[in-house]
């Protein structure tokens, strides 16, 4: 295999690929200017990234996430979605992390009709699938995290109440994977 360059680069950071030339006995110089509109893409050596070497990572995650729809008073369902809080816990002591939220996916058949959103306790929230039908695809910021620091997150939003089973049928039990996306940064 032949040696690959990489020529990402940081914001802020000088650019490791520029080859810079010097202007001698004249009054002007001139250099060219390329931007980068759209998504990062790590696989790209144009694109911007963050270069911090990802063994640095070190954080614990919820293994599994649970929501429901509210109940009121009397035990009726409203379409409120409810969830526990769960932690997001920065185990490095040296790096901060961010976290985002990468994809959002139906692993069953049951598909359910909701404005579905994850929200961290900094008040962020992605919105992971939305009543239209449509599924988070494309990576959203949800947090920072400081070194040995913990964040914490819930679900939130609301179910369309036509997709309720009748009184007294089987509750509907849909599942999701949501992959997380995390870059260190000092």
């Amino acid at each position: 295999m032949a040696p690959t360059s990489a020529s990402a680069w940081t914001g802020g950071d000088a650019d490791p690929n520029d080859t810079p030339h010097t202007v001698t006995g004249s009054e002007t110089g001139d250099f060219a200017v390329n931007g980068w509109i759209g998504e990062w893409d790590d696989t790209d050596p144009g694109s911007p990234t963050d270069p911090i070497d990802p063994s640095v990572i070190d954080i614990t995650i919820p293994s599994k996430v649970l929501y429901a729809n509210s109940v009121d008073d009397t035990g009726a369902p409203t379409a409120s979605i409810i969830s526990p809080v769960y932690k997001l816990e920065n185990n490095s002591s040296t790096n901060g992390i961010k976290v985002a939220v990468e994809k959002f996916a139906l692993k069953n058949s049951v598909s359910i009709t909701q404005d579905l959103s994850i929200k961290s306790s900094t008040g962020v929230e992605v919105p992971l699938q939305k009543k239209s039908g449509q599924m988070l695809s494309s990576q959203k910021y949800l947090t920072s995290i400081d070194p040995s620091s913990v964040d914490t997150f819930t679900l939130t939003g609301s179910i369309d109440p036509n997709v309720f089973p009748a009184s007294g049928d089987a509750a509907l039990r849909p599942e999701y994977q949501v992959n997380l996306h995390f870059t260190a940064v000092k």
